[in-house]
């Protein structure tokens, strides 16, 4: 496929030459041949990079490549044995490139490379930073505030109950991804829940679907992924399962079921997984729902004190802070 500008527009002229063609047409059809065009161009650049390198194993990083769809597409060629897509691949990477590069130039050798595991590389609060900070904004008696010795158990419980969780557990992640330690969560078995997290919490347009943490063990069960791809950073959107469409559909697209997936293994997120094992001994299912800990708009929590204000400025229904849950 060769891409040649017929438009006759170039530069700010293109505001109104796509004003004139596309002024009447649905957002949603625009995107969507957008992203189709977009898909087609990178795989025939993958494709051609295979075929000229010979080389089958595949390494992905850059702003494109957080397009769920193309990775997933990607992943399913023919010619590709392995894939790494880098887990978040924005500007926020540059430091990590820069840092490759540096230790190239000294004439550092990578024979010794490591898997990137569980990213959370950001700060992280204990127990008595979370009791300063609800001292300091949870004065008012409408808040109860306790402190449990297996807090993944009573969240759990809370999730299975039906209630919408704002999550602060450990260091918080690095990159555009909550994966649980900075997460709101909730029961993806009932599709009324998106509707809810929609409005009264993140406030975000209704076309934007959320996403599942899954149990490794119930990843063959819930989503079809080649080679058995790990996807612990939520970097591919695979099709699903008929069995996922029926324990996690809140957490599929609504268009094609397909999944911006999480497989949650207990080495890389033990915290996580055991909340999830959890979840998955009272209700049989095996992933729920997991979005980023924000109010629309804003970045995602980092500190108890973050945490605390949307909790109060939003519709969820209790908050977990290391070992300590509040509930209103």
């Amino acid at each position: 496929m060769q891409i040649q500008n017929t438009s006759g527009a170039w530069k700010w002229r293109f505001y109104k030459r796509l004003q004139k063609d596309l002024g009447n047409a649905r957002f949603d059809i625009v995107a969507g041949a957008l992203q189709e065009v977009f898909e087609d161009v990178i795989i025939e650049w993958v494709q051609a990079a295979i075929k000229k390198t010979g080389i089958n194993n595949l390494a992905l990083s850059g702003g494109g490549f957080m397009n769920v769809k193309l990775n997933d597409r990607i992943l399913n060629l023919s010619k590709v044995d392995n894939l790494f897509i880098f887990p978040s691949c924005g500007d926020e990477s540059n430091p990590v490139g820069a840092s490759i590069l540096a230790a190239l130039d000294e004439g550092y050798l990578f024979n010794d490379v490591k898997k990137v595991s569980m990213i959370d590389w950001g700060t992280s609060y204990n127990n008595d930073d979370v009791e300063n900070a609800v001292s300091k904004m949870l004065k008012d008696s409408t808040y109860r505030v306790e402190k449990f010795a297996d807090i993944n158990q009573v969240v759990a419980e809370r999730v299975a109950a039906g209630c919408v969780v704002g999550r602060l557990q450990g260091r918080m992640e690095w990159g555009a991804r909550a994966l649980g330690n900075r997460s709101i969560i909730a029961d993806a078995k009932n599709p009324t829940v998106i509707h809810r997290i929609n409005k009264a919490i993140k406030m975000r347009d209704f076309w934007m679907p959320f996403a599942p943490a899954i149990l490794i063990e119930y990843r063959k069960k819930y989503v079809n992924m080649k080679h058995n791809y790990h996807s612990p950073f939520m970097t591919v959107a695979p099709t699903t399962q008929k069995a996922a469409w029926e324990d996690i559909p809140a957490g599929l697209h609504p268009f094609d079921r397909t999944a911006r997936c999480q497989i949650v293994d207990p080495e890389n997120h033990p915290s996580f997984h055991d909340l999830i094992t959890k979840f998955e001994k009272i209700t049989g299912r095996g992933g729920i729902l997991n979005t980023s800990f924000n109010l629309h708009g804003d970045a995602i929590v980092m500190t108890p004190e973050d945490a605390i204000y949307t909790f109060i400025n939003s519709d969820l229904d209790v908050l977990q802070m290391e070992d300590f849950l509040v509930e209103k």
